[in-house]
């Protein structure tokens, strides 16, 4: 990872969920709605999971707690390849990209 504490990805992890949710509401059918979901639920539980660990340590290196850090790496490069299709408003668009990216990079090795 490249050095993103665990306050950062606290935020990045919350930020992107609130654009999920807009996402969500803005999906046209079904499928679409299963794709967000599925995404803001593993991020959720990995906010849940770093709720519990104590302010004194958010400023260590984040490393993710819920899932591994491949498939978590996974997950949000399948959605971001969906953005184009899928996400019709052009803000939801733009902050979801930046937020996606930010999460992939700090996850790459």
């Amino acid at each position: 990872m490249k050095n993103l504490s665990i306050a950062d990805a606290v935020e990045n992890i919350s930020e992107l969920n609130k654009v999920l949710d807009d996402a969500y509401w803005e999906a046209n059918n079904c499928e679409e709605k299963d794709h967000v979901y599925n995404l803001s639920s593993i991020l959720a539980t990995e906010y849940i999971e770093l709720s519990k660990l104590s302010v004194q340590d958010h400023h260590f290196d984040y490393e993710v707690i819920s899932v591994s850090q491949e498939a978590l790496k996974q997950a949000l490069a399948q959605f971001q390849q969906r953005i184009p299709k899928q996400i019709r408003r052009q803000s939801t668009k733009i902050r979801l990209t930046a937020l996606l990216n930010q999460m992939i990079v700090a996850l790459e090795s």
